[in-house]
């Protein structure tokens, strides 16, 4: 046996405090319940067991916190009440129980205590063999069993209350006492819970996360009620280069060019720098999906001073700087969830895709809508702008779609300039500024935080080099073409390029890059370089793919419209074919010999001279 030694027959575990040749000092582990420690011969616990502390806690039902997890006045309370009894301690061991005795009767008067409290204080320390346990014991509670009420109570909660129809507590309620309180006939038994019953256990044991699964579903709780913690877009970007895209359609109709039709509203794409907030591209127009990403990229990487100067804006490249970012954090929305947008990464582009509904970790971009359009919104009021007020009955503005008059260009024109304003101008008051910044009086604007991240920070991952060519081709979609005698086969069409007879006659399948909107050209993908094949079947130049299928699908219609005929004709062609061969049998074969004179003979008589038959010898 060692000291603190646990053992334990059945329910009974006892710890060995001291041990003196046969005999030891032990103390029954019941707590304040437990008589003094007594010394006794170490053979009458040959038939216990040796028991760890953790169950003893769990016979106990207690849960002893660490001295150091204790608050601060808990662990006061329970090193003076061990001050009480450290005294006693030194003396535990004296077989004489009488010095034992004197000393918890002297320290209860030094401490002001009673005798008792000294001797409650030993017993639980010396049970639980911890300073914690002379504070409030934290027990674990114990499951009471649920009653036949109870019970039912949880089955209606959730079967009819914790679900996607919605019902209330009190429908809830009401189905219960229909199923588990009426009988055969349907009428209800004298004895059944009250509604207030009812209500008092489902609030006793709400769990909020059950509610809003279980009635908005998975994707509702991640939407509207996921606890928001933690500063997500820091997390993501701690430097430039880290870019957050989405997409938004903007809250105003556009008419056509001539003025005369309303189109709509068009679809807004941006991609912006985690780091700094700068808007480092955008894509506006009426198409969404690879076109807009691959439009967005296009933007991106473009001078933007030569791209507002089309605009007959005139800026600074200082005002508008651009980049490609090394890393691009995006939802799983459908723009994003094709092969076609992941195939960036071949330039260098890291791809984080967000689990669903986390717009908190890209809310950079999300603000960026936000505060873009109340840039023009206000001052576009009857010109097309939508707003919630707007359709309220009586509204000035409520034909807002028939004040439209702003053409595609125009309002880009006037995007533009709030995109400038917004990386250049717009203060940013809530950017965590560091002391060095503070010293160097960055200005609280997107582009002098940018200029500061790039000039100064470390893990700066922008991608200076790419080109809009290389963007293009990167975001092409791909499918698999095969070489041939014909060509290179793709989509049904075929195409070739000098240098590639031998890999025509070898055969063989390839990933091939292609245009949807113009046929007249495809890109031979191989080992991270493209290589154009010009189209060989000239009457689809020019065209895109769908003209391709109409004009396929018209001339299988027509072949089909005459399949037929064409049977038809071939079977009477049998018949004539058949006639004439029965005709010219004739019982006698004919003379094999002399076969040359016999053709002279007949050229000489089937001869006919067409010249003289046209008279062109006469005079």
């Amino acid at each position: 046996m060692q000291k603190n030694e646990l053992l334990r027959k059945e329910d009974n575990i006892v710890r060995i405090l001291a041990e003196a040749g046969d005999e030891v000092l032990y103390i029954q582990c019941k707590g304040i319940k437990a008589p003094m420690p007594e010394w006794c011969r170490a053979s009458e616990f040959k038939e216990y067991r040796p028991c760890s502390e953790d169950e003893l806690l769990e016979l106990h039902g207690v849960k002893i916190v660490q001295e150091e997890k204790l608050e601060a006045k808990e662990r006061n309370a329970a090193r003076e009440r061990y001050a009480v009894i450290a005294p006693v301690l030194l003396c535990m061991e004296d077989e004489s129980a009488i010095t034992r005795t004197q000393m918890i009767e002297r320290t209860a008067k030094e401490h002001g205590v009673t005798k008792q409290t000294v001797r409650n204080y030993l017993k639980m320390y010396l049970t639980y063999n911890s300073i914690s346990a002379l504070v409030r014991k934290h027990r674990t509670a114990k499951e009471k069993p649920l009653s036949d009420d109870e019970k039912n109570i949880r089955w209606a909660i959730n079967k009819y209350y914790y679900s996607r129809k919605k019902n209330s507590l009190n429908t809830a309620y009401k189905l219960m006492l229909k199923e588990r309180y009426t009988n055969a006939e349907g009428i209800l038994e004298e004895e059944y819970p009250s509604f207030n019953q009812f209500r008092y256990w489902y609030a006793k044991n709400k769990k909020y996360m059950s509610y809003y699964i279980s009635r908005e579903g998975k994707t509702g709780f991640m939407r509207n009620h996921r606890v928001l913690v933690g500063d997500n877009v820091q997390a993501f970007a701690a430097a430039p280069g880290v870019g957050m895209a989405d997409s938004t359609i903007v809250d105003l109709y556009i008419v056509s060019d001539d003025r005369t039709k309303v189109t709509g509203r068009p679809i807004l794409t941006a991609l912006l720098d985690g780091y700094s907030y700068l808007c480092l591209g955008y894509s506006l127009g009426w198409e969404g999906g690879e076109y807009s990403l691959q439009s967005l990229m296009v933007n991106v990487v473009t001078n933007k001073k030569e791209h507002c100067h089309k605009f007959g804006i005139e800026i600074t490249e200082e005002e508008w700087p651009c980049g490609l970012p090394g890393c691009i954090v995006t939802d799983r929305g459908s723009d994003y969830a094709g092969n076609t947008y992941g195939q960036i990464a071949e330039l260098g582009v890291k791809i984080i895709n967000l689990e669903a509904y986390r717009a908190d970790a890209k809310g950079v971009v999300e603000k960026f809508f936000d505060v873009i359009q109340n840039f023009f919104k206000p001052y576009l009021k009857g010109a097309g702008v939508v707003a919630e007020e707007y359709l309220e009955r009586g509204s000035y503005f409520g034909n807002y779609k028939e004040k439209s008059c702003l053409t595609l260009k125009e309002f880009e024109t006037i995007l533009l300039r709030c995109i400038i304003h917004y990386n250049s101008k717009h203060i940013i008051r809530n950017f965590p500024f560091t002391e060095e910044m503070l010293e160097l009086e960055i200005k609280p604007y997107s582009n002098s935080i940018w200029k500061y991240g790039m000039e100064h920070l470390r893990g700066c991952n922008v991608l200076q080099n790419v080109t809009k060519e290389q963007i293009i081709l990167t975001l092409l979609p791909r499918t698999d073409g095969s070489f041939s005698r014909s060509g290179l086969k793709v989509n049904g069409l075929r195409y070739f390029t000098e240098g590639f007879f031998e890999r025509c006659l070898k055969g063989g399948k390839v990933t091939v890059a292609y245009d949807r909107t113009d046929v007249s050209c495809v890109w031979l993908y191989e080992d991270g370089e493209y290589k154009r094949f010009d189209l060989i079947e000239s009457r689809y130049q020019g065209k895109d793919i769908q003209a391709v299928l109409d004009m396929k699908e018209r001339q299988k219609e027509i072949t089909n419209r005459e399949q037929q005929q064409s049977i038809q004709s071939e079977i009477d062609l049998v018949s004539h074919i058949q006639t004439i061969k029965h005709n010219a049998t004739t019982e006698a074969s004919p003379d094999v010999k002399n076969m040359r004179e016999t053709r002279e003979e007949e050229r000489k008589r089937k001869h006919i001279n067409y010249a003289k038959e046209a008279g062109l010898h006469d005079n």
